[in-house]
């Protein structure tokens, strides 16, 4: 980096306790549906900020005939509400699973 050379931080990096508490917020408009919503903050594969959300679904809404309803309503539900990109600066990225899967492979990140 230059002396004069001017970097920017993404407000989800700059100010994360807001952004802990909007997504807290958000998760009670999910529905049981969500058991889970955790997030990580870092770069994607292009070095561009993003949020990697990780959500677990209940083993109702990870019924094949469900899961596309299901994780469509989430990821819409953030985007729109959150706005990553337009309010916080960083690009979303979604992972889902399963309660049952969840359970079975224990992972506390995604606790």
């Amino acid at each position: 980096m230059r002396d004069n050379e001017i970097v920017y931080v993404a407000k989800a990096f700059a100010q994360q306790a807001q952004l802990d508490r909007a997504i807290n917020d958000l998760k009670a408009a999910l529905g049981p549906d969500v058991v889970s919503l955790r997030y990580t903050l870092g770069q994607d594969w292009s070095g561009e900020p993003a949020v990697f959300f990780r959500v677990v679904l209940s083993d109702r809404a990870s019924r094949r005939d469900q899961l596309r309803r299901a994780t469509t309503r989430v990821t819409d539900a953030i985007v729109q509400q959150l706005q990553p990109l337009e309010e916080w600066g960083v690009l979303p990225y979604f992972s889902f699973r399963s309660q049952s899967e969840q359970a079975v492979l224990k992972e506390e990140a995604w606790a």
